[in-house]
């Protein structure tokens, strides 16, 4: 009796051994499928044809649902194929798992960007910069702020984009690119004071850096700084002269002072003059798009003007040329002409 119960006690050990091994061998046999498919599903996203790769994870997920790297990777797939609806759906799965995973945080911003939800997508990118990954944190994190930057950049938010750019400030490394691009962002979110502190500051450690003398003409020109900003623009055109843009906007500069009849040191005569050529401007401006040149601007033009009369025609020429200025930037629907920018900043100058 006791040699059977023996026999039986060892049948079910050996048996309970072999359902184990097989269970064991069942799931390394899965698990090498469900990574056959994933590494399908790349090679295909590496060849350019994500709508293919998307069937390949969903295979793999269909065996390892628990597997977040592989819902990761379906909604990065479906997000390249142009999937958003269910790139959404899969990323939003993902993060009811785990809310702080960084990657998929940034994986669904970018879903959000194309569906054109930038509220719901600057929130999911402070998740992605507040939340943990798996490796390289903070190059990450680092990474996500720059392309949440670029976004509010392209989308014109400037409060928005001075918000997100100043943490930046203390996290930026030692880089000499990356500074310059932060210098820019700057002067996109209407910063011009603090870019010209990081362009003056590359220019301390790298003083021959043409872009550095570009972005600090950039910094002043947005202050409205001419003369300093063709000053820096004619540094960085000496260190590279077949730069055509940055010789534009030294152009640009002389044009501005040219025309400015507000400059220091300027007499009756040449403030009257130039008043006198920006009526003219304007209302060539005006002709231009098709409108009609008022009566009195007509007559202001040919008037003769005596040396005691010369500070109240210039009063009168420049008052005319700001209303002119504004009707045709009320009537006109034409952008103005290249040619009009120095005669549209003069203006603005003035009314500051």
């Amino acid at each position: 009796m006791l040699g059977t119960l023996g026999l039986v006690a060892i049948a079910i050990v050996v048996l309970s051994g072999v359902d184990t091994f097989l269970a064991r061998t069942e799931r390394q046999e899965n698990r090498a499928e469900a990574n056959r498919l994933a590494a399908a599903g790349r090679a295909l996203i590496d060849k350019g044809t994500p709508a293919d790769a998307v069937a390949q994870f969903k295979g793999a997920i269909a065996i390892e649902r628990e597997n977040r790297a592989y819902w990761l990777e379906l909604g990065q797939a479906q997000l390249d194929a142009g999937e958003l609806t269910d790139a959404e759906t899969s990323l939003t799965e993902l993060l009811r798992r785990d809310s702080t995973a960084g990657a998929a945080n940034l994986a669904l911003a970018r879903v959000l960007i194309k569906e054109g939800r930038i509220t719901d997508a600057v929130s999911a990118y402070h998740s992605a910069v507040y939340g943990h990954w798996d490796k390289d944190a903070e190059a990450n994190r680092l990474a996500v702020r720059f392309e949440l930057v670029n976004v509010l950049a392209q989308q014109g938010s400037k409060e928005e984009l001075l918000a997100e750019l100043l943490p930046l400030l203390d996290m930026s490394p030692d880089d000499l690119s990356v500074r310059k691009r932060m210098g820019h962002l700057f002067l996109v979110a209407a910063s011009p004071v603090r870019a010209g502190e990081i362009f003056r500051d590359i220019l301390k450690q790298h003083p021959q850096d043409a872009d550095a003398y570009a972005g600090l003409g950039e910094s002043e020109f947005a202050r409205g700084n001419y003369q300093t900003a063709r000053a820096d623009f004619r540094v960085a055109s000496n260190l590279r002269p077949e730069d055509e843009g940055i010789r534009g906007r030294l152009e640009l500069c002389s044009a501005v002072l040219a025309l400015d009849p507000m400059q220091r040191g300027l007499g009756p005569q040449e403030r009257y003059q130039r008043s006198f050529r920006m009526l003219e401007l304007v209302t060539g401006a005006i002709g231009r798009c098709g409108g009609v040149v008022p009566d009195d601007a007509q007559k202001a033009m040919k008037a003769r003007v005596g040396a005691a009369h010369m500070s109240d025609a210039t009063e009168t020429n420049l008052s005319m040329a700001e209303d002119l200025w504004k009707v045709r930037q009320k009537d006109c629907s034409q952008t103005p002409d290249e040619e009009d920018e120095p005669l549209r900043l003069v203006l603005a100058k003035i009314a500051q």
